[in-house]
């Protein structure tokens, strides 16, 4: 759990009580490789820190498995919008590793924000993040070449080309993995 506060001690300082708050509605739990962890995201009631593995967030379309995210150590994985069903698919998480992460409730969740305004700023920053990191794929799919977005993903996420299918990161990347193979062989 150590992992996880040091995560968050590094996007804002906590006082040692609202620590010890956290510490206390924390569950820690571990899941083997190819485990569902949130079969809809949508209504997952959990938002999980992942200390060791990784998670990949996807859905259907068409028939097609589409992935939206990677969720590596240290990294937070969740809902964005909690009980707002969407009309594509059903968004759901899957392990591709054996993975340990660590749970918090929405409920325990906002009791903390109701007592502490610190850990109320924390999940406005960690928010704030999240939307970043979102429109910046958003805009590398609609402004950025194939071939410059997998540059991109090999700079900024390097662990994962070796820890997940080339399937998986072409769907990520916004192409089809005969795309990707081409790239990777220029």
């Amino acid at each position: 759990m150590e992992n996880f506060l040091n995560y968050l001690e590094h996007i804002t300082p906590l006082s040692g009580s609202a620590c010890t708050a956290i510490k206390r509605k924390l569950k820690k739990a571990e899941y083997p490789k190819n485990e569902v962890l949130i079969k809809e995201l949508s209504r997952c009631e959990y938002l999980y820190f992942v200390e060791k593995g990784l998670a990949r967030a996807s859905y259907f379309k068409d028939g097609k498995d589409i992935t939206d995210w990677f969720a590596p150590e240290g990294s937070i994985i969740g809902p964005v919008v909690r009980h707002f069903p969407t009309k594509e698919g059903q968004h759901s998480v899957t392990l591709l590793e054996d993975t340990t992460v660590i749970g918090i409730s929405f409920a325990d969740l906002q009791e903390l924000y109701d007592e502490f305004h610190e850990i109320e700023r924390l999940g406005r920053m960690i928010a704030i993040q999240t939307i970043l990191l979102l429109q910046f794929k958003i805009d590398s799919i609609q402004f950025l070449t194939a071939k410059q977005r997998y540059a991109h993903f090999i700079k900024t996420q390097p662990s994962i080309l070796q820890r997940a299918s080339l399937g998986y990161i072409a769907s990520y990347l916004g192409m089809n993995q005969v795309t990707l193979s081409r790239i990777r062989k220029s």
